[in-house]
Parts: structure tokens; C-alpha cells; sequence
């Protein structure tokens, strides 16, 4: 796949399943969805029976994810991943307001290994991988398997065969944070 960068803003927005919220599809494939998702309002997930999902924060003060037993996982700060079953009924309660989310879901038997991986410093994806660069904060140099450099920064997406990342220092900053989904990590 060639590499392209493109402005998270200029994907289309389409509903959720059970209609309750609006994502942006960044990939598809059979068995395997990259999407952005910006929650608004606290509310169920779609249940997705076979799919492993993961989810991390791009922006906005957290969710909480409350499973049937009660039992909750929170998503507090840019950096961790949540990974959870798609057919377990999860209501999502946001901690402060709005949030935007990096998804990932995937079949399991069909994509062992995809996931969201959060860095921060260089890092080498699997270079045969379809795979998304997705800052979170900062901006990453990538070299693509084609021998091209982008530049891509927060509110960009990279979509390609990655070879090589690495976060470009900038004045003032303490950190850069990024998110790489892969379907095969």
C-alpha cells in the first residue's frame, strides 16, 4: 500500500451500529477496523460477537467502560490501551465531557496479531503490515517501506507499510505520544 497522510477531520463520519454515536473509519478489511470515534455523551457499545477490540485515548478527560459484572476499566490519560471482547454489552460512562477514541477491532483467529501500540520514543512496526500512525501529541518522523519520509503530526493519520518512526524533538515539548495500529503488530 502506498503511504498517504491525511487530516483526521477529512474522513467521512458514519454511525455507529446501535446508533448511539458517530465514528471516522480509517481501515477495513474482513475481519479487521481501524476507526476514530468521538463520544459525546455516555452511552452503550455496540456488541460485536467474534472481534477482540482495543481501545486508547486521543483527547478529552477519560471513560470508564462498565462490563455486565460491574467491573470497570478506565481509560484516564493518553498512553494506555484497553483490550476487550466486542461481544461482552459494555455501557460507556465519560468521566468529563467528550472524548475522542482510536478503536481497533479485529478477528482473532484472522489477525492474532493486530493491536494499538502506544509509543514514545523510535519504534520499527512490522514492515509488511498494513499500519496507521496516529499521534496522539508531538510530531513523528516515519520512513515507509517505499524509502519515502513523512512527517506527520496530532490530527494527521499515516496509512501505509512502515518501516521506521521516531518523534521529532520540538521547543518546549516534554513528550511526543503516538499510537500505531497494525494488523499484524
Amino acid at each position: 500500500m502506498t503511504p498517504r497522510v491525511f487530516s483526521i477531520q477529512s474522513l467521512p463520519l458514519s454511525a455507529w451500529k446501535n446508533g448511539q454515536g458517530m465514528t471516522r473509519p480509517v481501515a477495513e478489511a474482513p475481519g479487521w477496523r481501524v476507526s476514530i470515534a468521538t463520544i459525546g455523551r455516555s452511552c452503550a457499545f455496540s456488541a460485536y460477537p467474534g472481534l477482540q477490540r482495543q481501545q486508547a485515548l486521543l483527547s478529552g478527560a477519560g471513560l470508564e467502560l462498565v462490563l455486565p459484572t460491574r467491573e470497570r476499566m478506565r481509560l484516564a490519560s493518553a498512553g494506555p490501551v484497553l483490550s476487550f471482547s466486542g461481544a461482552v454489552p459494555l455501557a460507556c460512562h465519560l468521566v468529563g465531557g467528550a472524548v475522542t477514541v482510536l478503536n481497533i477491532m479485529f478477528a482473532p483467529g484472522r489477525f492474532p496479531d493486530a493491536a494499538i501500540r502506544s509509543v514514545t520514543t523510535t519504534f520499527f512496526p512490522n514492515a509488511g503490515a498494513d499500519t496507521i500512525i496516529v499521534p496522539a501529541s508531538g510530531s513523528w518522523r516515519t520512513t515507509c517501506a517505499n524509502n519515502t519520509v513523512h512527517h506527520v503530526t496530532t490530527g494527521e493519520i499515516l496509512r501505509g507499510a512502515v518501516l521506521h518512526i521516531a518523534p521529532l524533538p520540538a521547543p518546549g515539548q516534554q513528550s511526543a505520544l503516538c499510537y500505531i495500529a497494525s494488523s499484524c503488530m
